[in-house]
């Protein structure tokens, strides 16, 4: 029997939805994804339900330039070829 994890940390969070933690970081200002924090300096905490929800709005999203954003969740094929070993430097940003 397998427990699904209902909280996410931040390295968790950004894992889950394959973006930066700054991408995470960025989508909590603008709104777009609520965070918890665990105590009022400490740590911030994700619900999946809301990470999965964030996810399925951001999917493609125009920027201010009309560009598409693409999310790995949109496109599979991108999903597996943007969460390589090659890339891992950009996943610490």
């Amino acid at each position: 029997m397998t427990i699904q994890q209902e909280w996410f940390t931040i390295d968790e969070a950004a894992k889950h939805l394959r973006v930066s933690k700054r991408t995470i970081y960025r989508l909590c200002h603008e709104k777009k994804l609520t965070g918890y924090r665990t105590s009022k300096r400490g740590s911030w905490r994700f619900r999946k339900d809301e990470l999965d929800k964030a996810l399925k709005k951001s999917a493609f999203e125009n920027d201010a330039n009309g560009l598409i954003a693409l999310t790995a969740e949109a496109d599979p094929v991108l999903a597996e070829v943007w969460n390589n070993e090659k890339d891992a430097a950009y996943d610490r940003i």
